[in-house]
């Protein structure tokens, strides 16, 4: 049969019981606005029975508290994990796509919807009096004017590209620092629950990471079972893995060789893993996070390349016998040289690569299509001024490269110094025997007005639709940021339905473990009493 005192030893497994069920309450309640915190619970259970060899077999032994779990979803995690990955991309996308279409809806306000109709007010004037030198003043100022306008813009639209650089690097430090973290916590988690204890304030420190390390990447986490209450705990980022229980593999970014498209910076990078062998591909289309989206903006060029190469007399390019464009930053200097000496000159175009440039228009897109206008507008204005009659001299081009570039681009685009200098190097007409009224290189400038020179529209024409396309695709980003912060927010609400702390539910688990506290004590008073009467009066 059971010990005498054997209500006395199932009493206190009740007291302890409501004991612990209580301070997992206080803790619950205390960590109630502790971001990251998942609510615990205390697991209780019969403690195992033993045989007492009487008729009714065996008695219980009182109740046995087996864990103290956090309420948590795995699968609530990875739709949060998934989607905030997604979200982080668009929220990036958005916040540089607005920046670019502020500097670009300048086309459509007066500052340069001004400068290029007095540009044509001053070429319409020359178109009564070609020699007047207020108008051949003017045409020059205000074409320097809308070829500084684009220096600027060009070097506004560096400067974006360089802030998304810059926010890749931080983001690979981060999510190297992370990583670290991650490792770390998971030898402690070990550590303690190796002995049989429970770390969950520190897997919530783990998880918050894991949360955090979404935002900049999309992440999935595996955790398995090694023995002896101890886990092996991965990351992987992208599905290549990041953290390997106690290790962790490190991103690095470095510099880039050569320039992706023709108008990038110097100093952009790539990302590569340390150490390894195993590409880390920028570019992968199940890439997602915040991340991504300064990567998109960097290098996006709406999946073609933007190359210098080498055009022949006829302005046509040399492609190579897979049809590829010579690019001259691939060039040695002996094989530059040679092909100068044949002839032929540098220039920019644009077309699909062997490899996938990101299909976003980031920067490069519309660098690309500044570097369009400016080639287009001086070839235009060039072609006609390099007509006019300079008593049989060499007619100096209108626009060029303030660079000295033997190409045009909006960065670069200047108008001839030496004009600027001295405006009698600026042809009147494209015949002087006809007289100081001939106005026949006026006129013929002063079509390009309305003239479908570029994309089958005119100059101002080219601008809208560029603005157009800028706008498109940051309200295209606005749309799906949010759309993500809606999702993110309902998973995130539906994750602490489960996770989170609920004042009435601790509440109410506050009074239930009070009760069973107080009944456990009752049991322990009835007891003494019991033991009372048979120690000190039984026989008497």
């Amino acid at each position: 049969m059971a010990n005498t005192f054997f209500g006395l030893t199932i009493g206190s497994t009740g007291l302890n019981a409501g004991n612990i069920g209580i301070n997992t309450t206080a803790h619950n309640i205390s960590n109630i606005k502790t971001k990251g915190y998942t609510r615990q619970q205390t697991v209780q259970e019969a403690s195992y029975s033993i045989r007492v060899y009487q008729g009714y077999g065996t008695v219980g032994t009182g109740v046995s508290v087996t864990q103290i779990k956090q309420l948590r979803s795995s699968y609530y995690d990875t739709k949060y994990w998934n989607n905030n990955a997604t979200q982080g991309e668009y929220s990036n996308l958005e916040s540089y796509s607005l920046l670019m279409e502020d500097y670009l809806d300048e086309f459509n306000l007066s500052g340069f919807t001004t400068e290029y109709d007095n540009l044509f007010k001053a070429i319409n004037n020359l178109t009564i009096n070609p020699k007047d030198v207020v108008s051949r003043n003017q045409l020059l100022n205000y074409s320097q004017s809308i070829a500084e306008y684009f220096n600027t813009l060009s070097t506004n639209m560096s400067n974006i590209q360089l802030q998304a650089c810059d926010e890749i690097k931080s983001s690979v430090n981060e999510i190297n620092t992370i990583a670290e973290q991650i490792a770390s916590l998971n030898k402690q988690i070990n550590i303690l629950e190796v002995n049989g204890g429970d770390a969950n304030d520190l897997r919530d420190s783990r998880m918050l990471l894991v949360d955090e390390l979404s935002k900049y990447i999309n992440t999935t986490i595996r955790e398995d079972e090694i023995g002896n209450g101890m886990t092996e705990f991965y990351v992987f980022i992208n599905d290549q893995e990041l953290v390997d229980g106690y290790d962790y593999n490190r991103l690095v970014c470095e510099q880039r060789e050569t320039r992706r498209n023709a108008s990038d910076l110097d100093n952009l990078v790539n990302i590569r893993w340390e150490g390894s062998a195993v590409d880390f591909n920028m570019y992968d289309n199940s890439l997602s996070g915040s991340i991504k989206g300064a990567i998109q903006i960097m290098d996006g060029c709406n999946e073609c390349y933007e190359v210098v190469g080498l055009k022949d007399t006829n302005g046509e390019f040399l492609k190579t016998s897979d049809g590829k464009y010579i690019d001259v930053q691939k060039l040695t200097e002996a094989e530059y040289n040679n092909y100068i000496a044949a002839g032929y000159t540098e220039g920019l175009t644009t077309y699909i690569y062997a490899y996938k440039n990101p299909e976003y228009k980031g920067i490069p897109y519309y660098q690309s299509q500044l570097n369009e206008f400016a080639r287009v507008i001086a070839d235009e204005f060039n072609a006609i001024i390099g007509q006019g009659d300079m008593n049989g001299e060499p007619v100096e081009p209108f626009f060029v490269s303030q660079y000295g570039e033997k190409y045009i681009t909006a960065k670069g685009i200047h108008v001839n110094q030496k004009i600027l200098d001295d405006t009698s190097l600026l042809p009147v007409s494209f015949d002087n025997s006809k007289g100081e009224a001939n106005t026949d290189m006026a006129k013929a400038l002063m079509e390009l007005k309305e003239k479908k020179t570029i994309n089958n529209g005119t100059f101002l024409e080219y601008l809208q639709s560029v603005v157009s396309v800028v706008s498109i695709d940051t309200s295209r980003a606005r749309s799906f940021a949010k759309n993500y912060q809606d999702v993110v927010d309902t998973i995130d609400n539906q994750r602490k339905s489960i996770s989170g702390v609920d004042e009435d539910e601790e509440a109410v688990d506050l009074v239930k473990y009070k009760e069973a506290y107080g009944l456990a004590s009752k049991v322990i008073s009835v007891m003494q009493e019991i033991y009372k009467k048979l120690i000190e009066q039984t026989g008497l």
